[in-house]
């Protein structure tokens, strides 16, 4: 027979063994690759163009490298780089931008950035982009980037 101490103490080894069972499978679930504080600049009145600007975290031990981004409402996204060329700083067209494995690339203005080119309508402070990542192991990351000044 069954005591109700028994059925206690059992019940205790399991609630203080839950978290070390349990853990492993949450942090396994946690995405390889997240973007946040996305955000658009408004663009110039007379412009049809912009620029995407956020974090991408890589909690994968792998490097990623973001190769590619879709906007809604816009024709073409294109991956640039802000560089000092002689005394000049040139906006450059770049093929694909690191995510270090266990790290994180920072786009900003001034350094790494996504060009949005062709946009449909003029988004107003405040307004949301659907942008959506795509990454060279296949990956898509959707984020929604907030316009901003």
């Amino acid at each position: 027979m069954v005591s109700r101490r028994s059925v206690a103490c059992v019940g205790i080894v399991v609630l203080c063994l839950a978290p070390v069972v349990f853990a492993p499978s949450a942090r396994a679930q946690e995405p390889a690759l997240v973007a946040r504080d996305a955000w658009v600049r408004q663009p110039l009145p007379s412009k049809d163009e912009t620029a995407l600007y956020l974090v991408i975290e890589n909690h994968s031990p792998q490097h990623r490298y973001l190769v590619a981004v879709s906007a809604e409402g816009v024709d073409k996204a294109e991956l640039h780089e802000m560089k000092m060329q002689g005394m000049m700083m040139r906006m450059n067209l770049i093929p694909q931008i690191l995510v270090p494995a266990k790290n994180k690339a920072t786009l900003s203005p001034n350094g790494l950035h996504v060009m949005l080119f062709g946009l449909k309508a003029r988004p107003a402070v405040g307004d949301s982009l659907n942008v959506t990542l795509k990454f060279d192991d296949g990956t898509t990351v959707p984020v929604v980037a907030t316009v901003k000044k």
